[in-house]
């Protein structure tokens, strides 16, 4: 490796550089500890001066290439702006936010508290209608002595439960809570009321 101390002098104990010298990239390469290409590329992206027929400037190629370490040091991008790509990224992100917009507007996409909403009625309603199998079940298992009827009395049950899940209307359930505090009630679920509506016999 060529020694930057070839191309300085001292002069009262400081390191003067000699009449800005110029040099091809072959021996700022070497210098550098870098490749002839690399050197080039740094000129092109301003990192160091650009050459000036066919030669570089020491001083601002060292100084250049000193400031060029410290940043990538301390963690400072590097790299030059592509105007070209920041603004594909800009439209991207543009036609992406008039897309779940439109999206939005034809009902395809749905606020997130509206989702949280719906699911936790969904919830809720279920949960009631489960509470109420026991009580039904054993109304409906009492005078029963064989094994495969209540078997089967209990798995009708259990589909009803599943056929009323599978038919729950948020929208509906939420009119219908609506008007139940409207007039003076309560939008909670009774044992033997279904929760989304008429339920067709179990298979």
């Amino acid at each position: 490796m060529v020694s930057v101390w070839r191309f300085c002098r001292m002069v009262n104990n400081e390191v003067i550089p000699m009449s800005d010298p110029t040099y091809k990239v072959g021996v700022i390469a070497r210098l550098f500890g870098l490749s002839e290409r690399r050197v080039q590329q740094l000129a092109k992206d301003g990192t160091i001066p650009k050459p000036e027929k066919g030669k570089y400037e020491l001083v601002g190629c060292v100084r250049g290439y000193i400031k060029f370490l410290q940043d990538r040091a301390f963690g400072k991008e590097m790299a030059p702006i592509d105007v070209h790509y920041e603004r594909g990224r800009l439209l991207k992100a543009q036609a992406d936010k008039t897309e779940l917009e439109a999206k939005a507007m034809r009902r395809e996409l749905l606020p997130a508290v509206e989702v949280e909403t719906g699911w936790a009625a969904l919830a809720m309603a279920f949960r009631s209608r489960l509470q109420g199998l026991p009580t039904r079940a054993a109304h409906r298992v009492m005078g029963l002595t064989n094994f495969q009827e209540i078997e089967s009395a209990l798995r009708e049950l259990v589909h009803e439960a599943l056929n009323e899940l599978s038919r729950y209307d948020p929208a509906a359930n939420s009119r219908s809570d609506t008007q139940n505090r409207e007039a003076g009630g309560t939008a909670a679920v009774t044992d033997h009321q279904p929760v989304g509506g008429s339920v067709s016999p179990a298979e």
